[in-house]
């Protein structure tokens, strides 16, 4: 591993413990093991490990979904495996990580949010679309209108790590990811899809 994936590495498990604004250069060279100097040799600054950060983190999520589509046997095993994914990596990131990365970086997340709900739109719509034709999904269900939804949701989301910003705020947000993933899937279904979505529910769960 080279001196500079090292520093990536290093830091990012510190962001994603203590958020972003604790960690010091100083912190992070005693984390590392090496001195100050090493890793601006590597970085100009805090803002550029940042950056990279967020790019290894969407690297990450890529490798991960390509994962989830080769494993799963039906798109909504891929929806319950994604859901799962999500509310785990949830659960391993300090709130603050995300709040200071809103707050301090807001370019970085403003683009990485804006490549997420443009793929969750468009991904949505034809996923809603399979289900209908299935008769998985209700046929009076509206794709274009649960795409939105689903955009709003992921504002929701987003703006939960502003405190005091709704009445979410005191709720741990992998709880509050998990409670309007299934609840949204499970309103969309037909009896038959119903079924479907528990038995893959509970198939993932186990394994958690």
């Amino acid at each position: 591993m080279s001196v500079k994936e090292q520093v990536l590495e290093g830091a990012l498990e510190l962001f994603k413990k203590m958020g972003i604004r604790a960690v010091t250069m100083d912190m992070l060279a005693v984390h590392l093991g090496m001195s100050k100097r090493t890793i601006y040799e590597n970085f100009k600054n805090k803002d550029e490990i940042v950056e990279a950060c967020v790019r290894i983190e969407n690297e990450k999520m890529k490798a991960m979904a390509q994962e989830i589509l080769q494993r799963s046997e039906h798109y909504i095993e891929t929806y319950i495996m994604f859901m799962w994914a999500h509310i785990n990596r949830l659960r391993g990131v300090n709130p603050l990580f995300m709040h200071d990365l809103k707050r301090i970086y807001p370019k970085t997340i403003s683009r990485q949010a804006g490549e997420f709900d443009h793929y969750m739109r468009d991904k949505m719509v034809e996923f809603i679309e399979k289900g209908k034709k299935d008769k998985l999904f209700r046929a009076e269900v509206n794709p274009q209108i649960v795409a939105n939804v689903v955009f709003e949701f992921s504002k929701l989301l987003r703006n939960r790590f502003e405190t005091g910003n709704n009445t979410l705020s005191s709720f741990p947000l992998a709880e509050v990811f998990e409670h309007m993933a299934i609840n949204f899937i499970r309103g969309l279904s037909t009896v038959k899809g119903i079924e479907r979505v528990e038995y893959y529910y509970n198939k993932h769960k186990s394994s958690i």
